[in-house]
């Protein structure tokens, strides 16, 4: 009697393993999209104008995501249960952190607004912000990045690293330097955003040690006004310089995305085709506020 339930045993569980098996992939979506950035959807609180569309469930809007192998997405706006259903879905999620700019609806903003440099164009309620101050520093990696770990993140999207570009200063350089080093305690992949000074220079120093897995660059394809919210195409020398500046990223082993704006369908196509062959990740956002749609 034991062999036979042992015999049986031994038949049951490959089928009970098939089972889980399917269940899991009927249970998530497939993969149909590689990268997108999202930092105007919230799964916390919805406003009507998000693309993802405010009456969607929660599960909808998660199932949607989780088309995508790699997300980008504003650290408040998620809890570690939506993080978790996207992990099982086999999507990877990076969090924002806003290094280089400070906006008036931080709430750390009483604090730090005597280091604003100047306004950031186009956005009125930023700043761009002295990030050779400690206090700053301090504050992204010690309390802004400890959260966002804790909260089951993938890994870090850092923004506005062209302060640099903007104030050429070396205690700039340093300042963005020591955030990106302070953020290494932490074993999580770092995609920076814009930044090609900062990068160009931290490759021609020291290309064999960069602290930073991948960047991510805006408008290489596209050109967007703010005046008129339309999309035109970008002009044949920023696309020439930028190009190089990617390829150049690539060879010294970075990941490379490129994030583009309202892009039309022939453009899209050609978009396609240049990151296919350079093996570069895009995303065609439908509109400035990142707010979801499909690309």
């Amino acid at each position: 009697m034991n062999f036979f339930k042992q015999y049986s045993f031994k038949l049951l569980a490959p089928l009970i393993l098939l089972l889980f098996v399917l269940l899991y992939f009927f249970s998530y979506p497939r993969k149909t999209e590689d990268y997108g950035v999202f930092l105007g959807v919230s799964m916390i609180q919805s406003t009507a104008e998000e693309g993802l569309r405010a009456n969607d469930s929660e599960t909808n809007r998660l199932q949607y995501l989780a088309k995508f192998k790699t997300v980008v997405l504003s650290p408040g706006s998620f809890t570690k249960e939506n993080l978790l259903y996207l992990h099982r879905a086999g999507t990877k999620a990076y969090a924002y952190i806003n290094v280089g700019a400070l906006e008036n609806y931080n709430p750390e903003y009483s604090r730090f607004k005597d280091l604003a440099l100047a306004p950031y164009d186009n956005w009125e309620d930023e700043s761009w912000v002295d990030v050779s101050n400690k206090d700053w520093q301090n504050y992204l990696t010690e309390n802004v990045a400890k959260e966002i770990a804790e909260l089951g993140f993938d890994g870090f999207f850092l923004d506005n690293f062209d302060v640099y570009y903007l104030f050429p200063e070396e205690k700039i350089y340093q300042g963005l330097h020591s955030v990106v080093s302070g953020l290494q305690k932490y074993n999580m992949p770092i995609i920076l955003n814009g930044g090609d000074s900062y990068v160009s220079r931290a490759i021609k120093e020291n290309p064999a040690n960069l602290l930073f897995h991948g960047v991510n660059q805006e408008d290489v394809f596209t050109s967007y006004n703010f005046d008129t919210d339309t999309s035109s195409v970008q002009d044949a020398d920023s696309r020439s310089y930028y190009q190089n500046y990617l390829e150049r990223a690539k060879s010294s082993g970075l990941s490379i995305y490129i994030l583009e704006y309202m892009a039309d369908e022939e453009l899209a196509k050609e978009i396609s085709s240049y990151c296919k062959e350079h093996d570069f990740q895009w995303y065609n956002s439908p509109d400035i506020f990142l707010t979801g749609g499909k690309a």
